[in-house]
């Protein structure tokens, strides 16, 4: 299986008053907090990739930039798509969005790097 641009996933959420800024501690207004978006963000980037990664292998994030354009309430339901647009060598870049009812309230690209799992992990832990 290999890695190639056009590589995506979609999916639909709604936001619950625990994905608010005033819940995660990163504002004090109950709309939608921009740490949980970039946490549906990431999601879709790891859904889009998952099935076509070498065996034993996954991917972590490396480096986040997303513009959060718009304020969404609790309730209400939003579209979270990840694209891959390039790869190198084991570097993958995604541009993402998400939309409610048809209308941008997030843009931006998320870079994740392709890691053998057991050796990611046991570097980390010792």
């Amino acid at each position: 299986m290999a890695l190639n641009p056009g590589l995506s996933a979609r999916f639909d959420v709604e936001i619950t008053p625990e994905d608010t800024a005033l819940q995660l501690g990163s504002g004090d207004v109950e709309v939608l907090g921009t740490p949980r978006l970039v946490a549906l963000a990431e999601r879709a980037t790891v859904m889009a990739v998952a099935l076509d990664l070498p065996m034993g292998s996954t991917t972590v994030g490396t480096d986040v930039a997303i513009r959060h354009r718009k304020a969404t309430l609790p309730g209400s339901t939003i579209s979270v798509t990840a694209e891959l647009v390039g790869v190198e060598g084991s570097k993958l870049t995604f541009d993402v969005s998400a939309h409610e009812n048809g209308t941008l309230i997030a843009s931006g690209q998320i870079s994740r790097a392709v890691v053998d799992r057991k050796e990611f992990v046991a570097r980390i832990s010792g």
